[in-house]
């Protein structure tokens, strides 16, 4: 059995030397070494290792090749993920969100330090409500096919695209933990050629809101409580007269706040369960048809289990100190 001893540094730079032509079998022979001590060194030292790893974490959105050359690092683009996926740091697509200000984390701090007490009970009453745009032909995720080579442009393996110019259907929508309230057409709330304005949001209130609010105090027993964010037509005078006048109590909303949201969840299913139909909407009539549908389809549970996300939610946020999660 032969015994292992160090390599001295004449050894070293000899294995080093040999490397250029041999391989670690050969070189063992004529070293007289075992084949296990002939090993190429590192390209990277734990100190150059921890300077990458700290490279990108500083500068998260550089390419890797150029965190190469800053740091000077003698290695291959392939060393340098190895030694990153080591570390658990991989890279993937940037999440998108709504920028966020200090002046936004402040407030979103302050709103949650005021309601974290509240129960799911007291969420329970709150009528969430919101506005949002689906657009003929968009992708809110990506469409995966299975196909053999050469099969990429048959037609059963496209995704539907269309012409500039491309139409779309403002809807509103409101809920009330598991009661599910109406889903509106903005347009066709509107008088002559208006665009949708604050008027067009009163006249949605007066129609759809206010007698939604009586359902949900007569199916619950207590008072329901106005949730909005901070759209422009959600907060012009004469929405808010019309709000005061008509006793619609409301809760305050911090801006750039969708992770406290739950209805940004609901729009996601409805938007998914649209481009998951057999045969896509292809004009503003087939679009709206399709949302009723689904809409309909929607499962109150659904509704339930995004509002008893509030707590962990606003907890969520506290922990990140204002800034997104990962709601």
């Amino acid at each position: 059995m032969s015994h292992y001893t160090e390599l001295s540094s004449l050894e070293k730079g000899k294995i080093l030397a040999y490397m250029e032509n041999f391989n670690p079998a050969q070189i063992a022979r004529k070293m007289g070494r075992d084949p296990t001590t002939i090993r190429r060194p590192p390209a990277l030292n734990n100190n150059e290792k921890n300077a990458l790893i700290n490279e990108v974490k500083k500068n998260r959105r550089e390419p890797l090749h150029e965190i190469i050359n800053t740091l000077g690092l003698n290695c291959s683009l392939t060393t340098a993920r190895q030694t990153l996926y080591d570390a658990g740091i991989h890279s993937h697509v940037a999440a998108k969100k709504p920028f966020v200000s200090k002046k936004h984390v402040l407030a979103h701090v302050s709103w949650c330090e005021k309601y974290k007490e509240k129960t799911i009970q007291d969420w329970n009453q709150v009528i969430f409500s919101d506005e949002s745009s689906v657009e003929i032909g968009k992708q809110s995720r990506q469409i995966r096919v299975w196909r053999h080579t050469g099969e990429r442009f048959n037609i059963e393996c496209l995704t539907p695209t269309f012409k500039s110019g491309r139409k779309s259907v403002m809807v509103w929508e409101c809920f009330a933990g598991g009661i599910k309230g109406p889903l509106i057409f903005c347009d066709e709330n509107k008088e002559g050629g208006e665009k949708i304005n604050s008027n067009t949001y009163i006249r949605i209130l007066n129609s759809h809101l206010y007698p939604f609010q009586h359902t949900v105090c007569e199916l619950t027993g207590r008072a329901a409580i106005f949730q909005q964010d901070n759209a422009p037509i959600h907060t012009t005078k004469i929405t808010k007269n019309w709000l005061k006048k008509n006793k619609i109590a409301i809760i305050d909303w911090p801006a750039n706040s969708p992770d406290l949201n739950p209805i940004e969840n609901i729009w996601k299913q409805l938007k998914d369960n649209i481009q998951a139909r057999k045969t896509f909407p292809r004009t503003v009539s087939e679009l709206k048809v399709a949302l009723s549908k689904e809409w309909e389809n929607l499962d109150c549970s659904i509704f339930k289990e995004v509002v008893a996300s509030m707590l962990q939610r606003i907890n969520a946020v506290l922990e990140a100190r204002g800034g997104p999660t990962h709601y």
